[in-house]
């Protein structure tokens, strides 16, 4: 007895201390209610360099304040709940006003004056709007509309759900204490056609954030909605230069005001026959619509039409400004309006344009990607002529597209069908389509099993099961190595096999798939090709498949065989190689470090035999310039033949940050056929060939041989071709394109937008004198980026804007210099970068459409990097050091 006396003791307590039940939201039919409502829109900057307090008073944006009617005007026979809610915005008002925390403001005539306010009316059911039906009127007000039509959707408890409301699909969570809801929105998702298009690379893109909050009180005498307190803020923040960012906030606040009156019923089975006597007596149809915001279609304002474009802008795009901030703004100016030309306007503009700009503009129809642009060029560039410069470059920039859609892939395939007079134009193509392809499936990771994927990789393996010579196999692994699809492995391993070049080159597309698809079977292939199992294995792809055994599988067993091998290598400059690798490995990863660390106290590893080795060979990365967001560094191998001979070399430049690494680009020059030893010319004879093998922005394209066989060389060097700068890349390439789209609680849509675009000049030129036995080359990297950023909250009757863009332009040359009249042959390598400046500048702009009212602020900032040349590795420095130092003259006495 005593058990049950408590038990409903401890139950009326628990209940008492529970908040009283909260009743259903419900309007009166027959009873008009009348609101005050306001809400305000903050642009700014959000930057480390400026404190909150102080950013404030810098702010652009608005205020919105009006009044509103609601009056439920009918009920449904079956469903009390069920209502049909008619809302009238009374003449609202615009002030101009900076100060987030001050409610006054400027008030200004502005559209909003000469608008009529035609109501809309609420399909509403127990607190979910099912739908909003409207009168002709602004897209503008219908949205404000929708946006308080969105406060009266509201749940009663506890709960977590989706929701459809004015911002799209929203994943909403309710807190509900006695008469007080909060509610919290996150993750919203657009319905109508709008991509938000993200990138592939986290380190080029934004982060972007959002939050809204809102605190709803209710009054507890009648259950209406008593007042409402909202805030919202939506933050993108470039990750490359955390800087770089854009923020709005936006803030709400919705009041009862008092009983406004009684008005007309209406009676009807459904609120289709409701709807139909209404818009009799309106004269007008009603047009139903999802609560969810619609926009007036994509905006642009800076965009010219493309036939004034070569008269503002045409200048920016002559090629001497190639690599400078000039060409790459040119650039971007030409691109926004380009996607939205039609191909009648842009073939008009190139039959406008000057010849010397021509090139550039294919740059941007490359970049812009819309099925008119790639029309234009796909008619304009001869594809069938044996002069493929210009071909070779639209390609270039087109494979490097940061977003390729699947009609890109398509159309671009459709271009196999040529009949290509020049081996090496078909090379590229097929270079950029399997480059598509990569960037088309890291995008997405579902297109990798699309249709258009599977065709192109279909297209390249049978191609390659139908080459009858060296060089097309070559092309057709280059290929599947940009395309970089786990499914290749099993053929890229029986290339590997067969050892030689084009073993190297099968291993080098394995390393691009990445050793997370790596299985034990391709694990041991590699430890083959490591320990030489099969003949003829490139020093080079021993090295490589060193590396990726660190990578893929770093146990102690592992590091440990290959730690163990060194000594017994009869290649010292393959030791050299391994070594410096695995202590680059420890540098990149804290398995390898750990594993290594724990390796080398134990002496069997440990030891003089192991870790040291005479090879001159040599490989270093380290940091070319840091800020506090990311890295840009610079990876230089060097591998040489015992002779003294250099073999093989690569300069590589990489973009870290977000624990990413994104490649920039990769010069590799080879050498082939000289310093051979007796023993390697009877092995393995080879025919004396020099070349070059380039990487831009992750594209591997094909390479450029310099001279095959003695002949060629003689020629080259007699006649003098290379001493003049001879151009290896140029062009203009998008490297950031993505846009954002995000409708605050208002209905005010808040447009975000990034772009960045690289301008590049890569250059070389060699001087070989056969009097003095010596060589002097030379390769100039010239480049600018320059990134725009676009923030704009804009309507009918007022705009505001945030804009940033940031970049700067510098060069990097590398210097080569070469003496073989002595053994072993003596290499210098220098890297030099003069100085050079970054700006960062930031505009606001407010306007209000039709008044004189324009506010705007510019705020630059600039930073300075002074020039440094880099120290490689020692034996480069002592090898410098030898050659370039001035020798005492002797006496003659």
């Amino acid at each position: 007895m005593w058990i049950t006396v408590l038990l409903i003791t401890s139950i009326i307590g628990y209940s008492q201390s529970l908040p009283a039940p909260v009743p259903s939201l419900h309007y009166e039919t027959g009873i008009t209610y009348k609101y005050s409502y306001q809400f305000t829109v903050l642009l700014n900057e959000d930057s480390n360099l400026t404190s909150r307090a102080a950013s404030v008073g810098r702010n652009v944006g608005y205020r919105v304040s009006s009044e509103f009617l609601l009056s439920p005007i009918w009920d449904s026979p079956e469903n009390s709940k069920e209502k049909l809610i008619k809302l009238e915005l009374l003449k609202p008002t615009l002030l101009v006003s900076s100060n987030m925390q001050s409610n006054e403001g400027d008030p200004h005539w502005s559209k909003l004056d000469n608008l009529s306010y035609p109501p809309i009316y609420i399909h509403w059911n127990d607190g979910n709007v099912k739908k909003v039906y409207v009168l002709p009127d602004s897209q503008d007000m219908i949205n404000i509309k929708k946006g308080i039509a969105s406060l009266l959707q509201l749940r009663m408890s506890d709960v977590q759900v989706k929701e459809a409301d004015v911002s799209g699909q929203c994943d909403v969570r309710y807190k509900v204490h006695g008469t007080t809801i909060k509610k919290r929105k996150s993750n919203c998702e657009r319905n109508y056609p709008h991509q938000n298009n993200l990138g592939t690379k986290q380190l080029l893109r934004p982060t972007l954030a959002t939050s809204s909050d809102m605190i709803i009180e209710l009054s507890p005498q009648e259950s209406i909605i008593q007042t409402i307190k909202g805030r919202e803020e939506v933050r993108m923040t470039l990750n490359l230069w955390k800087q770089a960012a854009v923020y709005v906030k936006s803030k709400m606040h919705l009041n009862f005001v008092d009983h406004y009156g009684n008005h007309a019923t209406l009676k009807g089975k459904n609120v289709g026959v409701i709807l139909n006597s209404i818009a009799e007596e309106m004269g007008s149809k009603l047009r139903g619509e999802p609560l969810e915001a619609s926009l007036n279609g994509d905006f642009c304002p800076n965009c010219m039409p493309v036939s004034e474009l070569t008269k503002e802008f045409g200048s920016n795009l002559f090629p001497e400004y190639l690599g400078e901030l000039k060409s790459a703004g040119g650039f971007l100016k030409f691109l926004d309006s380009i996607r939205r030309a039609s191909k009648k306007e842009i073939l008009m503009m190139f039959k406008d344009s000057n010849g010397p700009i021509l090139t550039q503009i294919l740059d941007v129809l490359a970049a812009a990607q819309t099925n008119d642009a790639l029309d234009v060029a796909f008619e304009l560039i001869d594809f069938e002529s044996k002069d493929i410069g210009i071909a070779e470059r639209f390609l270039l920039c087109l494979a490097t597209s940061p977003n390729p859609s699947e009609s890109t892939i398509s159309k671009t395939m459709k271009l196999l069908n040529k009949n290509f007079k020049n081996e090496k134009l078909k090379a590229s193509l097929m270079i950029t389509l399997s480059s598509l392809v990569r960037t088309y499936c890291t995008s997405n990771a579902d297109n990798i099993n699309s249709l258009i994927v599977q065709n192109v990789n279909k297209i390249l393996v049978r191609g390659l099961q139908e080459c009858q010579d060296v060089a097309c196999i070559i092309n057709h692994l280059l290929a599947l190595r940009n395309t970089a699809l786990p499914q290749n492995l099993p053929l890229l391993v029986e290339f590997v096999k067969k050892g030689g070049i084009l073993g190297l080159m099968a291993l080098e597309a394995m390393k691009d798939i990445g050793e997370k698809h790596f299985t034990q079977e391709v694990n041991q292939v590699l430890f083959k090709v490591y320990n030489q199992f099969w003949p003829h294995q490139e020093s080079a792809a021993r090295v490589l498949a060193a590396e990726l055994l660190m990578k893929s599988s770093p146990s102690a067993e592992t590091i440990g065989e290959i730690i163990a091998s060194l000594p017994n290598d009869d290649q010292p400059e393959i030791s050299t190689l391994v070594i410096k690798k695995l202590y680059t490995s420890m540098q990149e990863s804290d398995a390898v470090r750990s594993c290594v660390m724990d390796l080398l106290k134990n002496s069997t590893f440990g030891n003089y035999y192991n870790l040291a080795h005479n090879g001159s060979s040599s490989s270093v990365i380290n940091e070319l310039q840091a800020t506090h967001d990311a890295n840009i560094t610079y990876g230089i191998n060097v591998e040489m033949r015992p002779t003294g001979m250099l073999k093989r070399t690569s300069f590589d430049l990489n973009l870290l940050g977000n624990g990413e690494n994104a490649h920039l680009m990769s010069m590799s020059l080879f050498v082939e056929g000289f310093g051979l030893t007796d023993e390697e010319l009877k092995e393995n004879p080879q025919e004396h060939s020099a070349g070059m093998q380039l990487s831009v922005l992750g594209v591997h394209l094909r390479p450029y041989i310099f001279f095959t066989g003695t002949g060629e060389l003689m020629s080259l060097i007699w006649s003098g071709a290379g001493s003049n700068p001879t151009p290896a890349v140029q062009g203009n390439f998008l490297i950031i394109d993505q846009t954002h789209s995000v409708v605050l609680q208002n209905g005010i849509n808040v447009d975000l937008n990034l772009k960045g675009a690289l301008s590049a000049d890569v250059s070389g030129s060699v001087e070989v004198s056969m009097w003095n036995k010596n060589a002097h080359a030379v390769v100039k990297n010239k480049g600018a980026l320059l990134v725009n950023g676009f923030c704009r909250v804009d309507t009918s009757f007022v705009e505001s804007h945030v804009d940033f863009a940031m970049g700067g332009n510098s060069v990097l040359d590398m210097v080569v210099d070469l003496d073989f009249a002595k053994k072993p042959m003596a290499i210098c390598l220098q890297m030099e970068q003069p100085s050079y400046v970054f700006r960062h500048n930031v505009r606001k702009t407010e306007t209000i459409p039709g008044s004189k009212l324009f506010i705007k602020t510019l705020k630059r900032r600039t930073m300075y990097f002074p020039g440094k040349s880099f120290n490689l590795f020692k034996r480069n420095s002592d090898s410098c050091r030898s050659m370039l130092q001035p020798k005492k003259n002797k006496s003659f006495w």
